[in-house]
């Protein structure tokens, strides 16, 4: 996979396919790997860009705490080295979806449509806290053991019986795949601790309805980390969206259910494309 360097960061993405642009957004602690099955789908029909946020994969891991605004240049600076500076139909997971909604509230003039997976529009300082402490005990535990550790919070309770079940599916998604904790690759401590900090006082809600791109919002029927509401307020708040439940799915839809996305995301898309 190329990099792209610019300030002492390093960016891992991926660009294949032609057309219009698709960029993946991957969430916190979270690779480009992530979006595999999106990737395989979508590059036969457009151009797919998806690449490491900073702290993840092999991208750069500077060990400082990092901001929203820090991401959001991080893919403004992304995207300008690949000569994309129009027409960009912007999907981000979770975190990833954070960053897209403040990237087209920065730079509305680039975004031709926005998917917003399991968003969320602010970040309390509750759940910060709750989170530093959460990390810390992850600190303790063996890589696999992290790994098993976010298997039941970002998946349903049928497609972890399923991993359980198929030791080859288990495998693909826990060694390079997997939300939060990956064979491949890992977090550290330290990538926790300082993406973490990039949420810190995170809130948009009163800024939604400025975002006046198609958007579609979608969420796993059974998202154990969805806020009640709070993503039907999303979309009462963005305008021109709709909003999209995969049934049956937790957090991590796009894995559980990939043909279901990608035909939800491609029916949405081909509306607006020309």
């Amino acid at each position: 996979m190329p990099i792209f360097t610019y300030n002492d960061i390093d960016i891992n993405y991926i660009d294949v396919g032609s057309g219009e642009p698709l960029v993946f957004v991957c969430g916190t602690f979270t690779k480009l790997q992530s979006w595999n099955y999106q990737i395989d789908y979508f590059k036969e029909k457009m151009r797919v860009i998806a690449y490491d946020i900073r702290g993840t994969g092999k991208s750069s891991r500077p060990d400082y705490p990092y901001s929203m605004e820090m991401m959001i240049e991080d893919l403004k600076n992304l995207l300008n080295h690949l000569g994309i500076n129009e027409g960009v139909h912007l999907c981000g997971s979770s975190m990833g979806a954070m960053i897209s909604e403040k990237f087209v509230l920065n730079y509305p003039q680039l975004i031709k449509t926005l998917v917003l997976c399991a968003p969320s529009a602010y970040y309390t300082p509750k759940t910060y806290e709750q989170n530093l402490i959460l990390f810390k005990t992850l600190r303790d535990l063996e890589l696999k053991e992290r790994v098993e550790f976010f298997l039941p919070i970002m998946y349903s309770r049928g497609f972890k019986k399923r991993l359980e079940e198929d030791k080859e599916l288990y495998n693909l998604i826990s060694n390079d795949m997997n939300f939060c904790a990956q064979i491949i690759d890992p977090p550290e401590y330290k990538d926790y601790i300082n993406q973490n900090e990039a949420l810190k006082d995170f809130d948009i809600q009163d800024l939604l309805r400025d975002i006046d791109q198609p958007t579609l919002i979608l969420l796993g029927a059974r998202d154990k980390m969805a806020i009640p509401g709070e993503v039907d307020t999303i979309h009462e708040q963005i305008p021109n969206s709709i909003l999209e439940t995969i049934p049956k799915t937790s957090h991590a839809f796009n894995i559980e259910a990939p043909e279901e996305t990608n035909k939800v995301i491609w029916n949405f898309l081909q509306r607006y494309m020309s």
